[in-house]
């Protein structure tokens, strides 16, 4: 899992946080696609929804 991206879509986590600082606490964001994300440093940990199937 690229821990920079969502891991449902793959839409990169800095462009849903650009008005926000990178800090080391743990914070949530929703995803385009609806997932909630949590993200500690910079980098997704846990998603609320599974990988999109293909």
């Amino acid at each position: 899992m690229d821990r920079n991206r969502c891991p449902r879509c793959g839409w990169p986590l800095a462009e849903l946080t650009a008005a926000r600082p990178v800090t080391h606490r743990l914070d949530y964001v929703r995803c385009v696609c609806g997932s909630w994300l949590a993200h500690l440093g910079g980098e997704v940990v846990g998603a609320t929804r599974a990988r999109l199937t293909r």
